[in-house]
């Protein structure tokens, strides 16, 4: 039996070509361009992966790296995964989640790429890339497939405005009935409140127990500028707090390039959470 790991398991183009295919779809081709294609991308190239990285972190089980992927995968996209997921986003600081689609499963067609690789590796001298760190590409690669599917609070943070706002959120200590209310105080009053949809329900099943509502304010005014169709989203966590998502809103500032967008993304997030923290204390 097989007990030394093959570094070109990892070091080999189809790999390093999969592996960065799956960080830029999930880190920006699927916000960049949301469609059928970037959505199942991931799939594609991760079936690819999962097992030449299980070939080289378990050289015994080279044999079975493959069939073990499949059954790995299937049931990351059955209903049984959710209990699992759910006791991950508990204790771990990268969340993840996943959307249950059976029709994900036709990548398991793609299977044979990766058995090809793990059996032939030795005479497929030209996929062979040389003077590449391995623990590089390994802690890589563990990081990006953690990192694979959005959080998901990715799913009940959309805006409809032109300035998505991610990861954009704080927390206070107040239910959201006392928000709204200290808000209405200041004659800050929301414009449309609703639950989260069932689409939304069904790929973060962990909010059916959750108290989570989408808050659109269609203007604010704080000092000299004028926010306009602000989305928010709130969710009750432990002991009475509220976490406030600002997920975006609607500007007609120039954000033609990526550098703009973040540097008024920063500025309206900043202005927007000290405006909101002063209402609240009043």
């Amino acid at each position: 039996m097989e007990t030394t790991r093959n570094r070109y398991y990892l070091l080999n183009i189809v790999f390093l070509i999969s592996l960065v295919t799956l960080l830029l779809n999930d880190h920006y081709l699927k916000y960049a361009f949301s469609n059928w294609l970037t959505g199942k991308l991931s799939d594609v190239v991760g079936i690819i992966i999962l097992p030449l990285l299980l070939a080289f972190i378990f050289p015994k089980l080279k044999k079975h790296s493959v069939w073990m992927s499949a059954l790995l995968f299937a049931f990351w996209k059955s209903p049984f995964s959710q209990s699992l997921i759910d006791l991950y986003n508990q204790i771990a600081f990268i969340q993840t989640s996943r959307i249950v689609d059976f029709t994900d499963l036709f990548v398991l067609l793609l299977l044979p790429v990766p058995y090809f690789i793990i059996y032939r590796i030795d005479q497929l001298k030209f996929l062979k890339i040389h003077k590449v760190n391995i623990l590089f590409i390994l802690l890589l690669t563990v990081a990006t497939l953690m990192a694979t599917s959005p959080p998901p609070s990715h799913y009940y943070t959309r805006t409809e405005g032109n300035l998505a706002c991610y990861r954009c959120n704080m927390t206070v200590n107040y239910n959201q009935d006392e928000i709204v209310w200290r808000l209405k105080e200041v004659n800050i009053v929301f414009d449309r409140i609703t639950s989260i949809d069932s689409v939304v329900l069904e790929r973060v099943p962990s909010l059916k127990k959750e108290n989570v509502h989408v808050y659109r304010l269609n203007e604010l005014v704080i000092d000299k500028d004028t926010l306009r169709n602000l989305d928010f989203t709130m969710r009750t966590i432990k002991d009475g707090k509220t976490k406030i998502y600002f997920n975006g809103m609607q500007v007609s500032d120039d954000i033609s390039t990526m550098k703009l967008e973040i540097k008024l993304r920063n500025y309206y997030k900043k202005l927007l959470f000290k405006e909101l923290k002063n209402m609240l204390r009043r």
